[in-house]
């Protein structure tokens, strides 16, 4: 009996480890443009390129990986990834592109801000995800429909990038929440 105890204790630990190894790493897809400080996205990033069409968008997404093992994890932040589709993703080459590009930055940025809080959610409430998925499953909801509302703010506001000041303004905005959440970023 304490053999048998033990044979699923080293199962689970070693099931426990692989999931921690795997869903901790990032994807190579080349189809992933991952949320990065740095790196901005750039025309080669969208994988579909119009032209006279004036139609510019980008599909943003957030991934998470956890289960009910994660409770004891402390850091959720490589758990959660947000990224780019470029396949899903067009650009019109003769519109103003500096102008689409900032656009679409921007709402990247704004998704990053709801995946950092999303990570936060996480940690902040790592002892219900024990008891299942569903919890996990409503915070992701919860903070993609702020996401969404937000976007659709933004968007309005500054007349799809359109208005300079406007752009700033939420520019400067979105830096403050970045830096705000920046214990939440992926690399950390």
């Amino acid at each position: 009996m304490k053999n048998i105890n033990t044979n699923k204790l080293f199962t689970l630990i070693l099931l426990f480890t692989y999931s921690s190894i795997t869903f901790a790493q990032k994807s190579t897809d080349k189809n992933l443009i991952y949320w990065s400080a740095t790196k901005k996205l750039t025309v080669d990033d969208f994988g579909i390129k119009s032209s006279g069409k004036e139609v510019s968008s980008a599909q943003f997404s957030t991934e998470y990986h956890i289960n009910g093992f994660n409770f004891l994890t402390k850091n959720f932040n490589k758990r959660v990834l947000n990224y780019m589709i470029k396949s899903a993703s067009q650009i019109d080459t003769t519109a103003n592109i500096k102008e689409t590009l900032i656009f679409q930055q921007t709402l990247f940025d704004l998704c990053e801000i709801y995946a950092r809080e999303f990570r936060k959610a996480l940690r902040d409430n790592r002892k219900t995800i024990i008891s299942g998925t569903e919890a996990i499953k409503e915070l992701d909801h919860q903070l993609m429909t702020k996401f969404v509302n937000r976007k659709s703010e933004y968007t309005l506001d500054t007349n799809s990038g359109c208005n300079p000041i406007k752009q700033k303004e939420w520019e400067t905005q979105i830096a403050k929440e970045l830096e705000a959440l920046k214990d939440f970023a992926f690399e950390k």
